[in-house]
């Protein structure tokens, strides 16, 4: 890996800064900023692979993102690199509609231990933390507008969303360590399952300073967190010879196979506790 090249793709002065907490929040926050959660590669022909390799030559040479896997997979590496000790964790996220958890392995988070604690860190999840939260129970704290909070019950934890009065569950996830290679099932599952919202909807998503610009099938999705936490939405409708302009000048993103756009329901999962 050339980690200067990294650096430059996230914004970061190319300086391979000695492992700190100050420099873990910058590359985490800048990661999140400049780097695309998104499935385009399974409308666009293309086979993931979970080899660091192939993640390194897609998001920092070729400029693009990925989904959980792929851009914390890569971030794993990074901080491998410049001298973290990062540890790999399985979580399963929670359906919006039903309310099951996905199954092992369908989400991957890591966690560091820095100044006598240990952080939660994850790039790769479109509408989660922006800077590493401590791993603590009943932590809870604002980022860029969005209140996060960390709840346990026996061995599991939930990273939780608050949604008007109440709070939203993200996903949940136990402390198990776990290794890089036993997600490439999960890998395959996301591309292929119409359980999964990856092959189910072809979609590219930034979080910005405030907010996010999502497309979703043939659809430009912007959100704005206003200064009293509430959000302001904004959707554009697209043609389908308008979307590679707009992956181009919004997310930077050039494919080079052809898009088909898709945003078909999503079937629910089989129940799983």
């Amino acid at each position: 890996m050339d980690i200067n090249a990294y650096l430059e793709r996230i914004g970061v002065p190319a300086t391979s800064p000695a492992p700190s907490l100050a420099a873990l929040r910058q590359l985490h926050r800048q990661h999140v900023l400049s780097v695309p959660f998104e499935s385009l590669s399974i409308h666009s022909g293309e086979k993931i692979l979970l080899d660091p390799a192939l993640l390194y030559e897609k998001i920092v040479e070729r400029r693009r993102g990925g989904f959980c896997c792929e851009n914390n997979g890569l971030f794993l590496w990074v901080l491998r690199v410049l001298g973290y000790k990062p540890r790999i964790l399985s979580a399963r996220v929670q359906n919006k509609t039903t309310g099951a958890y996905g199954p092992p392995y369908d989400h991957m988070v890591l966690t560091v231990e820095l100044e006598g604690r240990r952080w939660l860190c994850d790039v790769g999840f479109g509408e989660g933390i922006r800077t590493p939260f401590p791993l603590e129970s009943g932590w809870e704290e604002e980022q860029d507008g969005c209140r996060l909070r960390l709840r346990v019950e026996k061995d599991e934890w939930f990273l939780e969303k608050k949604e008007g009065d109440g709070w939203r569950s993200l996903y949940k996830f136990t402390l198990q360590e776990r290794r890089f290679e036993e997600f490439q099932g999960m890998c395959d599952y996301h591309q292929t399952s119409p359980s999964s919202l990856f092959f189910c909807k072809s979609l590219c998503s930034l979080q910005l300073p405030r907010g996010r610009v999502t497309y979703l099938g043939r659809r430009l999705i912007t959100t704005h967190i206003q200064a009293d936490g509430s959000a302001v939405k904004t959707t554009r409708e697209l043609t389908d010879e308008e979307i590679p302009a707009v992956l181009r000048d919004t997310f930077g993103v050039v494919l080079s196979g052809k898009l088909v756009p898709k945003d078909d329901d999503i079937l629910p999962p089989p129940l799983s506790a």
